[in-house]
């Protein structure tokens, strides 16, 4: 009877290895994604040969002055390093002057990125040759781009609005909001300003997790970052989709709207996990594993999705919050200078001493959000610095023969299809 179980942790800090080990006795399932084998250096140089509803880059971009790269930040697992150097190519080949090609990090209301970041995300070597910037939704630095139908106010980063060649490179990943991330989300909320982001939030529906295709005729988040990309004139998407070790498994170049859509199937499909139905009825404690979301402490909430699918089990998350700052301006509806500053003037509170709550509530174990940020964001949660504790303390409630269900990526793993 295996009572361990190894899982990956601390996305762009070291995607290291942490095992599990419970008590002698407890028997230990992982309930991992379908997944898929990463792809060799000659998959994603096809992929760039064979995009998806266009011409392909180094055709589209023949004429073109300047072009603007934007890319994702640390809240999201991306290794766009590992595909920027195959996109310069295509714009070399395109005659695109190295000098006037820019990144942009869409990082929507987030905070922005340090240079040693900027250099994680697209590469050192890249980051030191390219200018890099990242995207201030509370900043002037905006084209204002007239208003969609639904009254929409249309305000977008100046580099990127200004740029002849506009390029979006970014993960699919399930999000409430549009669905699954990618495509143009990194349009809107990625690089727009305030007006738009908080109308964007406020007035449109949600597609829903893990939804693909819009349910109904309403338009939703989705379709409405869509119309804004149209209006900006996004050229071309470069997309990946990841397996459990934070490996490229999907790469989907082209049209904004058709390439998504179907690196949003692979997505659905490489993230799908079995819940089978003896797991759900006999779990005695279910673990669920924040990674590769697992460097921003507000995306704990992403991998709690399964929670509602065990019937009788205790809640757990894993997730180190290695990054620490848990900010997102639009709902802190604060600038980033002045919250770091209110943040250094506020004294942080201590830990509660370590306590196990109700089977409904859920046990965080993270080495690195801050105390007053976490029960903030999770007034109902407990949290813990010490895993082999909380394990130990499930250890003293919990049947001699308890059985646990891992979920080793559930920050990206979404509930297979009914066939």
């Amino acid at each position: 009877m295996n009572n361990t179980a190894t899982v990956y942790s601390s996305a762009w800090y070291g995607d290291e290895e942490l095992t599990l080990n419970f008590p002698k006795g407890w028997e230990v399932e992982v309930l991992g994604p379908k997944d898929a084998p990463a792809l060799s250096d000659i998959q994603i140089e096809r992929a760039f040969a064979e995009p998806i509803g266009t011409a392909r880059i180094a055709e589209l971009a023949k004429g073109k002055k300047s072009a603007a790269i934007v890319v994702d930040d640390l809240s999201r697992p991306t290794p766009a390093a590992a595909v920027v150097p195959v996109l310069l190519r295509e714009l070399a080949a395109a005659g695109v002057p190295k000098s006037e090609i820019r990144f942009v990090v869409g990082g929507g209301s987030h905070r922005p990125l340090t240079d040693e970041e900027v250099a994680k995300k697209i590469g050192a070597d890249i980051a030191a040759e390219y200018e890099a910037t990242s995207h201030d939704f509370m900043g002037g630095d905006l084209r204002a781009l007239g208003n969609l139908e639904n009254g929409m106010p249309i305000y977008l980063n100046r580099v990127v609005a200004d740029a002849d060649f506009k390029i979006c490179l970014g993960g699919i990943y399930p999000h409430g909001a549009v669905g699954f991330g990618g495509g143009a989300k990194l349009v809107v909320p990625g690089i727009a300003g305030f007006a738009t982001m908080f109308y964007f939030h406020t007035f449109s529906p949600s597609r829903g997790h893990a939804v693909v295709e819009r349910k109904g005729s309403e338009p939703d988040h989705r379709d409405f970052s869509e119309a804004v990309a149209h209006v900006l004139g996004l050229d071309v998407i470069v997309n990946t989709v990841l397996n459990r070790r934070r490996e490229i498994c999907g790469l989907f170049v082209g049209d904004f709207v058709q390439a998504h859509r179907q690196g949003a199937h692979f997505a659905l499909d490489t993230y799908s996990t079995e819940i089978p139905e003896a797991s759900r009825k006999e779990t005695d404690l279910v673990v669920l594993n924040c990674y590769p979301l697992d460097s921003d402490p507000i995306q704990t909430g992403k991998a709690l999705w399964a929670t509602r699918y065990f019937e009788k089990a205790h809640k757990m998350a894993l997730n180190p919050a290695t990054d620490g700052i848990c900010y997102h301006g639009l709902f802190e509806q604060i600038d980033y200078a002045r919250f770091v500053q209110q943040k250094a003037e506020r004294t942080q509170s201590e830990l509660p001493a370590p306590q196990l709550g109700t089977q409904d509530q859920l046990h965080v174990w993270s080495e690195h959000f801050l105390v007053d940020d976490f029960y903030k964001k999770h007034p109902g949660a407990r949290l813990f610095r010490d895993l082999d504790q909380l394990i130990g303390l499930f250890a003293e409630r919990l049947p001699a023969y308890a059985k646990v269900a891992v979920l080793p990526s559930a920050g990206i793993q979404v509930l297979a299809p009914e066939e």
